[in-house]
């Protein structure tokens, strides 16, 4: 039978951040590498014109390089490498006649991005070398305070994938993640809640004093809102409990007064559900609050899923809140099934889980997709941990990263085309961003301390 040790009964201070460990599972089974066929939109970002006289040259390359980097790992563009030849060549076009066009398209440029720069604002112009068109996006403000300035090139970006796409990128989208660290003299570790730009950039910590915290997620805003929430574990205690946080600060509200440890919450697109695990039976098992944003939990929770002898863990639900993916060993190894979000009252015997991970076992850390059509989870192949995507509709299992390092806790960004994970190595675990267009994955931290369960803000 495989070993299994769920994390709510054994982490401690010196834990990794599986969600199970276990050993004896098959790595032979038939993996699907992900292939999208996507082609990546080529694109020429000119060197920023800086007519400013308050801020320096290298100032400016600083920004200009956060703008690269988001039109690089936006999933749908890909910058074409700078040349002395196209920088001269957007020196002296004016982008309208038709012996420049035709030299773009030798380079393979089918849009050429330019950026003016004063002392006060910023902006872009995207010209096409096909449609003949030029657009411009509306001026930004700078201040020369680097944090500021780089969200305001996040927006920029936005505002050029609005020109060329039709809808809103995720450049200016923020995650949450743990930081762990060990104390400075001690044998014990810290784990504190930050936020960072989805790049990585302007790292805060949201939360002081709060007790080792395990799993931030972030609390749905309402329609056309930010998130101002988010639910997050804390062993301040001695055991772990759920709590709701703003990220403006302040106290941070228990969720329930349950016995025994509740983990791993989730909340619903709604806003009216949240799933948890709990062993207040004494079994790992799955449970459901009502809940509302100005009240917080309502009523009591009901337990909507149990298996004789067997953990469950990692809820989370579908867009539309009707069903929940979770990860149970109820038939052996880990792994990852889905079910309607039965009415309270509901026998337990009644609840009839679908399996969805057929050919992986150890699964691990479920998230579904914003778009409702997928569910990205991790598993083990050849001893390592890698990412994987199930596809609803087809019902295929596809590989989405490789490489030596074992990765875990997969978190969806807004367009359900990116996903950010974290690696999980003793001394210094990172973030990494990846996309379906363009797996290659970008490492987005640094520093010291281990960085572990990206939430990504969803909208």
């Amino acid at each position: 039978m495989t070993k299994f040790v769920l994390v709510i009964l054994t982490l401690s201070l010196f834990s990794n951040t599986t969600i199970y460990s276990f050993d004896g599972e098959d790595d032979n089974e038939l993996v699907v590498p992900l292939v999208t066929g996507a082609k990546l939109l080529p694109v020429y970002l000119v060197h920023f014109n800086n007519q400013s006289q308050d801020h320096s040259q290298r100032y400016i390359k600083k920004l200009e390089s956060v703008l690269r980097f988001d039109l690089n790992e936006n999933g749908m563009t890909k910058v074409v490498e700078t040349s002395a030849d196209l920088e001269s060549l957007a020196n002296r076009s004016k982008f309208t006649d038709t012996e420049s066009a035709a030299k773009w398209k030798n380079y393979h440029v089918n849009y050429v991005i330019s950026v003016d720069v004063s002392d006060k604002s910023v902006h872009a112009q995207v010209v096409s070398m096909q449609g003949d068109w030029a657009k411009n996006t509306s001026a930004i403000t700078i201040t020369g305070e680097e944090g500021f300035d780089r969200r305001q090139m996040h927006q920029i970006a936005d505002k050029i994938h609005q020109v060329l796409f039709g809808k809103e990128g995720i450049a200016q989208t923020k995650i949450l993640y743990t930081l762990k660290k060990q104390i400075p003299g001690k044998k014990e570790w810290s784990s504190d809640v930050w936020e960072a730009d989805y790049d990585g950039g302007n790292p805060r910590q949201v939360l002081t004093n709060a007790g080792y915290c395990v799993t931030p997620q972030y609390a749905p805003p309402a329609s056309g809102k930010r998130p101002g929430n988010f639910f997050y574990v804390s062993y301040k205690t001695g055991q772990p409990k759920i709590y709701l946080a703003s990220l403006k600060g302040g106290p941070s509200q228990r969720l329930t007064l349950l016995r025994g440890n509740q983990l791993m919450p989730t909340l619903s697109h709604q806003r009216d559900k949240v799933a948890f695990i709990s062993d207040v039976t004494g079994n790992p098992d799955l449970f459901v609050q009502r809940f509302s944003p100005d009240q917080g939990a309502i009523g009591k929770p009901w337990q909507i899923f149990s298996a004789h002898l067997s953990t469950q863990g990692t809820p989370t639900f579908s867009p539309d809140g009707k069903q929940i993916a979770f990860v149970s060993n109820k038939d052996g190894s880990p792994r990852i099934y889905v079910m309607d979000v039965p009415k309270e009252g509901t026998k337990i015997k009644d609840v009839k889980p679908t399996l969805i991970t057929k050919f992986r076992r150890g699964c691990t850390a479920p998230a579904w997709s914003p778009d409702g059509r997928k569910i990205a989870y991790c598993a083990r192949m050849n001893g390592v941990r890698q990412i994987y995507v199930y596809d609803l509709n087809t019902r295929k299992e596809l590989q989405l990263t490789q490489g030596g390092l074992n990765k875990e806790n997969p978190a969806w960004a807004p367009n359900s085309l990116h996903i950010i994970y974290n690696t999980t190595n003793d001394e210094s675990s990172n973030l990494y961003l990846t996309n379906l267009n363009h797996p290659k994955a970008k490492k987005i931290t640094a520093g010291a301390g281990s960085k572990h369960f990206p939430s990504w803000e969803p909208r």
